[in-house]
């Protein structure tokens, strides 16, 4: 260990200036809501200046509310294979003609198809994907070939090392039974029929349920259109799922999974924050968490990349579910470095606990955050996404708040050195952390 105690911060320049969250432009953050004859919403983000929309259709569809694995991505996915009027190459020439782009995600409480299109194609893509929300045929051809080809990417995943890690840490943490701490395995395939993805369609896609998030070149015509075919959207309750509290397996020490034939390790180092997003110490411990390893000059990149050369990269994160927020920091690194680049991820995070942060690096730290900040709002689209994401995760622009009081120049809830450290040694010490390693000894 006395080759670490050599190691320094990074050389900061003592006269960088402060960003002032004054002139910051938070304007333009929550839509215009727009109340449609059915009594449903329409979220909405203009920007006159481009002649593209992006429409998010999101549903209360993840996860969380399948009763069998691989339930609710087989529903989203199978969606654009055909319905009642549009067979599966009708939709695919229709959108390929006109350079439309369908994406699809589902997450753990969510399920959201997004559609960019150009605005003049609004008006007669509307009944096509109206349909495709509501008829869809879900056949069992189309089923069986996704499922095969789901068989083969999760072989696939299995043998990587960081997808094993990822499941273990989640595992660990939230426990099996656990939306978050859930996955599916490559036997789960062969237990999900057809009828359990249109029950699954049936139960979580009303569209009196369904968010939908406009952004981009919206016009009169483009709002009525959508509405003709989607003026119920959000009037009902959507029935939203709370989720269960964890129950872990293990909150620390040291897991290990071995994959010889790996040529690298994932490491996941983390553990669940005894905290909420609506508090000034969740942006305290988003500021350790940059210090740490949130940015290219932080200390795990700075330690164990430009240093010791074990990793290409290494990153300090943090993630809002709904209910619970999650701490890990996360590398791959050369099997046989992997014991000491595990070393040096503790040893900086020791240093956090007992060393206060130089009032340089803080600034520095602080910027980058503000930084951060507004590279993601740069755009109506960035702004539409995050809107969206905050609402399916229950988090409000009170958030958003909080996060300029604590990145203030001044100010009773400003961040500070002293601060920071008394949350590390209370939340970040090492006795507190799992630490996973996937691949070889």
């Amino acid at each position: 260990m006395d080759n670490q105690i050599e190691i320094q911060n990074p050389k900061f320049e003592k006269d960088i200036p402060f960003l002032r969250t004054a002139d910051i432009d938070r304007r333009g953050l929550e839509p215009q809501t727009v109340t449609m004859p059915g009594n449903g919403k329409l979220e909405l983000f203009y920007d006159n200046h481009i002649e593209l929309v992006k429409i998010d259709f999101a549903f209360e569809a993840g996860t969380a509310y399948q009763n069998k694995k691989l339930q609710a991505v087989a529903a989203l996915n199978l969606l654009v294979d055909g319905s009642e009027n549009y067979t599966a190459q009708q939709i695919a020439e229709f959108i390929d003609y006109r350079g439309i782009i369908i994406e699809k995600n589902v997450d753990t409480v969510s399920a959201c198809l997004t559609v960019y299109t150009l605005v003049r194609y609004v008006n007669e893509l509307m009944p096509v994907i109206y349909d495709i929300l509501t008829r869809p045929l879900y056949n069992e051809k189309d089923f069986n070939i996704f499922m095969e080809k789901r068989r083969h990417q999760l072989k696939s995943n299995f043998q990587r090392t960081s997808y094993v890690a990822r499941n273990l840490f989640n595992e660990a943490l939230y426990g099996p039974a656990h939306p978050i701490g859930s996955y599916a395995v490559v036997d789960d395939v062969d237990k999900l029929t057809v009828e359990d993805v249109r029950c699954f369609f049936r139960e979580r896609y009303s569209l009196s349920q369904a968010r939908i998030v406009v952004s981009g070149g919206i016009n009169d015509d483009v709002v009525n259109s959508i509405q003709s075919y989607f003026d119920t959207a959000s009037s009902a309750d959507r029935n939203e799922v709370t989720l269960p509290a964890p129950s872990p397996i293990q909150t620390k020490g040291f897991l290990f999974s071995p994959m010889e034939s790996a040529a690298q390790n994932t490491l996941r180092v983390g553990r669940i924050l005894p905290m909420t997003w609506n508090s000034t110490e969740y942006v305290d411990f988003m500021v350790l968490t940059t210090i740490l390893g949130g940015y290219f000059g932080s200390r795990l990149m700075s330690n164990i990349r430009e240093d010791k050369g074990y990793t290409y990269g290494i990153n300090a994160l943090t993630n809002i579910f709904r209910g619970s927020i999650s701490f890990f920091i996360v590398s791959d690194v050369a099997s046989d470095k992997a014991d000491a680049a595990l070393k040096e991820i503790l040893f900086e995070i020791e240093r956090l606990c007992n060393e206060p942060v130089p009032d340089e690096e803080l600034r520095m730290v602080r910027n980058v955050m503000l930084g951060d900040f507004m590279r993601s709002i740069d755009g109506i689209f960035e702004r539409s996404e995050r809107f969206r994401q905050m609402k399916e995760t229950h988090v409000s622009e009170r958030f958003t708040d909080i996060f300029f009081e604590v990145l203030s120049e001044s100010g009773p809830s400003a961040v500070t050195p002293e601060r920071l450290q008394n949350l590390a040694q209370r939340i970040l010490s090492p006795e507190y952390l799992l630490q996973v390693s996937v691949g070889r000894r």
